[in-house]
This record gives C-alpha cells, sequence and structure tokens, in this order.
C-alpha cells in the first residue's frame, strides 16, 4: 500500500513540473543537430507539441503555445454589427500615442486592422491586412502581415502611419513567403521567419537570406521569435530552433 502510495507520488510530482512548461528557460533543453531525415521531420510533424518562446528578465523561456495569454486591451468594446466578423481570430494589439492599433487574423477567412481610442468608445478600420504582428522601429510603427495556405504563402512589411488625423498603411516590403514571426537585432535590422525562410531586411528594405529553406518548412509552422545575444530562438511544432547571427550556425533545441 505504501508503495503504491510513492509511486503515485512520484507520477503526480512528474505530471506536475511537465506541465509548468512556462517556468522552462530554453538553456535547460538539449541541443541536436538540424534533422535532415525525412522520416524524423515526419515526425516532428506530426507532433503534439507547439512550442511558443518568449523574453522576460532578459532571459529566453519557453511554453506550450495553448498557454500563452491572448493580449487584451484594457476595456471591452462596444463593436458594430457591421464590424463583427472583422473582431474575430487571432489579435495583435500595439499601444499608441492615441490609443491602440488592434491587427486580426484569422487564416484564409481574412483579417483586418483596426484604430480604437485610449478609453474603447471610438474606433475604425484602417484596412483588410491579416495582421500576424507589430513591431515598433525608431518611432515607426510597423507590422507583418500574409497568409500561407494550401500551396499558398504570400506577404509583406507594411507601416502603420499617421499623415493627418487618422491612421493609413502603405506597403514597406513585399516578402517572399508568408511571415510568422519577427525581432529586431541589435543593428535594428529586422529578422523574420517565414513560412519557408529565415530573413534578414536591412534598413534600406534589403532582403538577405540567413536560411532559404528551414527545417520547418511545410510542416513545423514556426509562431514566435525572440533573439538574445546575438541568438535567434523560434518556437515551433516539436521544438525550437536555434540560430547564431554571428556564426551562421543553426541547431535543434529540444526538451530531451
Amino acid at each position: 500500500m505504501k508503495v503504491n502510495l510513492l509511486i503515485i507520488l512520484i507520477v503526480f510530482s512528474l505530471e506536475s513540473c511537465l506541465g509548468r512548461t512556462d517556468k522552462k528557460l530554453i538553456s535547460n533543453w538539449n541541443t541536436h543537430p538540424i534533422p535532415t531525415n525525412p522520416d524524423s521531420l515526419r515526425k516532428y510533424g506530426f507532433s503534439f507539441h507547439e512550442w511558443a518562446v518568449y523574453k522576460k528578465n532578459d532571459s529566453v523561456f519557453v511554453v506550450d503555445k495553448k498557454e500563452l495569454p491572448s493580449p487584451q486591451l484594457p476595456f471591452q468594446i462596444k463593436v458594430k454589427k457591421a464590424d463583427s466578423r472583422d473582431f474575430g481570430g487571432r489579435a495583435s494589439i500595439l499601444k499608441v500615442e492615441d490609443g491602440y492599433l488592434v491587427g486580426f487574423y484569422r487564416g484564409e477567412w481574412g483579417g483586418a486592422l483596426y484604430w480604437v481610442s485610449s478609453d474603447g468608445k471610438n474606433y475604425y478600420k484602417i484596412s483588410n491586412h491579416e495582421i500576424v504582428q507589430f513591431i515598433n522601429r525608431g518611432g515607426k510603427q510597423y507590422a507583418i502581415e500574409g497568409l500561407a495556405h494550401l500551396g499558398t504563402s504570400e506577404g509583406s512589411i507594411i507601416e502603420i502611419y499617421k499623415p493627418n488625423d487618422k491612421w493609413a498603411v502603405r506597403e514597406h516590403l513585399k516578402l517572399p513567403t508568408a511571415p510568422e514571426a519577427i525581432a529586431l537585432d541589435h543593428q535594428d535590422n529586422f529578422i523574420i521567419i517565414t513560412s519557408k525562410s529565415l530573413l534578414k531586411v536591412g534598413r534600406n528594405a534589403q532582403i538577405s537570406f540567413l536560411v532559404d529553406k528551414g527545417l520547418w518548412y511545410a510542416a513545423l509552422y514556426p509562431n514566435s521569435m525572440v533573439i538574445r545575444n546575438n541568438i535567434i530562438y523560434a518556437g515551433m511544432r516539436a521544438g525550437v530552433y536555434h540560430y547564431d547571427l554571428g556564426t551562421g550556425k543553426d541547431s535543434w533545441l529540444l526538451p530531451y
């Protein structure tokens, strides 16, 4: 009886530790060579785990994507019936001087970009872009937008600016494939992971391919990316991709 109780306690303890992945530092994961075997890549593609990365207190953490909290506005918006379809899907939020930019991504069902006032009482639609992520550089607001679906993969970087009383958008750069996440390196270049590639976009809007066709292409679905100490960490299905911006070397991080 005591032995059975001890086994139950051990199993419960292990399950509790596995459930607290949001407290796991990425440095605790194990480094593996980039897999090239088709069977290994197929196995990773069927993984139940979608890992997401984030940075906190200058450390990189990893969490099951389902456990990431969705961004929330500090108030409820009374949405007009005509706009109710737009206000759905995955939301992104960026605070600006006169309120909030709010982007919605609904995959093959479209997307939208809105401005919302600081008290939530007023809003208007800016565009129909499918916003994946906002980013601020040099006091200017940008976003990556696009979609990879059924063999099609396209997107762009857009600048969101305010020429007069209302926000507007203009294309900053067309991307070769749909973007999945974006970050800034120490020189303020855009680093973008797309459905196929890893890109660097300089301040002159020139694209450099760091990786043309990554191991994630068509199977591992990148969902997040952070840069720390010149190292890129990209969360995706089954594991975390690791790329050294200084040496150009990459590796595959797994929790085992």
